[in-house]
């Protein structure tokens, strides 16, 4: 009993140790972007930073959460109460809300079995060093290869645990034998997507990733609660979180806002590789695609919230690219178009 009282208590210290250092890491970001946000705008007010000060102690219990609550002012230009801070929804909604089988939409190969979707594109996995098609039967190398190249010269192969583009391989007929594909990690192959005119017109040289959120509201039900669209730049393969544009959506409309962000936060009209204006440019089939993922996290109740990257092929059809329920970031959206969580009760969770 003893020695199970101690484990407990370690496991608590850690757990506090850990927490305590993601803060600091919060802190550390969130302060270094207000810094360079207010060196283009403007510092901001004092007002307004007492306002998301008092804000993060009285509702949301500590005025840790209040650095990101300051970004989110200095972004908009005012505070706004019910914005849900970036740290906050780490170690509070998600474990909360998600808990551990968040985990889950982190094992791409598993995502096919739990979603069961002609929307995603996937072709073949590799699970234990194993070949297996999209339906999970078992494959020798040479079929898995030829599998993979049957339709088209090149395929993406995404590991597993993998987000923002990590990982990433673009795999050429011709560049992959058995011995290669017996040193991958487990990981899923999937079809290069050719995106609809709209959004080739903004990033050719990469598929534009429409960043749908979706959650879970106290009676039930999903809803869509933010959009963004991330463009790659010039020479980008596939979009990279480092190097990405977002673009504010409208999601009554699906139209894009008429200024989207840098990855440095810095504001532009347009896509600086393209010359493509953000103005008066709707996403196709976008509240199809609003509708696929509700419906789909509809049939997944186990998770309260849920970031979706998907796009829209030339026949305006949806494709999901991935879904990510523990690394999902919400400071973007919140910060642009937020308070985007009202109604939800997130702001309790703590006590």
């Amino acid at each position: 009993m003893a020695s199970a009282t101690l484990k407990g208590m370690l496991k608590r210290a850690a757990h506090h140790i850990q927490r305590e250092r993601c803060h600091a890491q919060h802190t550390k970001m969130a302060q270094s972007l207000l810094g360079r946000i207010e060196q283009r705008n403007g510092a901001l007010g004092a007002v307004e930073k007492r306002k998301a000060l008092d804000y993060a102690r009285e509702v949301l219990g500590s005025a840790k959460y209040a650095p990101w609550l300051q970004v989110y002012s200095a972004v908009r230009g005012a505070f706004v109460e019910g914005w849900i801070p970036g740290d906050y929804y780490q170690w509070v909604v998600l474990p909360s809300k998600n808990g551990q089988i968040g985990q889950a939409t982190n094992i791409k190969t598993l995502t096919n079995r739990l979603l069961n979707t002609p929307a995603l594109p996937d072709i073949a996995y590799l699970i234990d060093g194993i070949g297996y098609d999209a339906d999970y039967i078992v494959l020798q190398k040479d079929t898995l290869i030829q599998l993979l190249f049957a339709a088209e010269d090149r395929v993406f192969f995404k590991p597993d645990r993998s987000f923002q583009g990590q990982g990433i391989r673009i795999l050429e007929r011709g560049d992959v034998t058995p011995e290669i594909l017996s040193n991958f990690p487990d990981g899923v192959f999937q079809h290069p997507i050719t995106q609809h005119d709209v959004l080739n017109g903004l990033t050719p040289d990469s598929t534009a990733t429409l960043r749908l959120t979706t959650a879970k509201t106290p009676g039930g039900k999903i809803e869509l609660r933010a959009a963004d669209l991330r463009l790659g730049r010039a020479g980008d393969r596939f979009v990279r979180a480092v190097s990405e544009i977002r673009v504010p959506v409208d999601r009554s409309s699906g139209a894009l806002y008429s200024h989207g962000f840098m990855s440095d936060w810095g504001e532009v009209e347009l896509h600086p590789d393209t010359g493509s204006f953000f103005n008066n440019i709707v996403i196709p089939s976008f509240h199809q695609a609003g509708a696929t993922c509700c419906r789909l996290h509809q049939d997944f109740p186990h998770l309260g919230c849920i970031g979706w990257d998907v796009t829209i092929d030339k026949n305006e059809e949806i494709k999901i690219m991935e879904w990510n329920a523990r690394h999902n970031s919400i400071v973007f959206s919140e910060a642009t178009t937020g308070p985007s969580f009202l109604g939800l009760g997130w702001e309790k969770l703590w006590q």
